[in-house]
């Protein structure tokens, strides 16, 4: 995450620890962002694929990161190339 965006780096520090929640649960585990702003940053995120959600058939969409990719090379690859 990048340290320029505090929210963005704190939202992203509290799905780690809690793994899933909702948009409203998120705000309450931020009390010192207001709700705009951190509805703002989940849309950015979401855009960008640093956050996952998916509507569980209620108002409130299910927050979480997804997994992490393995890079597309593979690690003798990446090591023969870097020498």
């Amino acid at each position: 995450m990048d340290p320029a965006h505090p929210l963005e780096s704190a939202i992203h520090r509290e799905l780690a620890r809690v793994g899933i929640c909702t948009l409203a649960e998120l705000g309450e585990l931020l009390p010192g962002y207001p709700q705009t702003d951190i509805m703002a940053a989940v849309a950015r995120l979401t855009q960008e694929g640093a956050l996952t959600h998916r509507h569980a058939g209620s108002l409130h969409p299910l927050l979480w990161l997804p997994p992490c990719r393995p890079s597309r090379r593979s690690a003798p690859e990446a090591m023969t190339s870097a020498a």
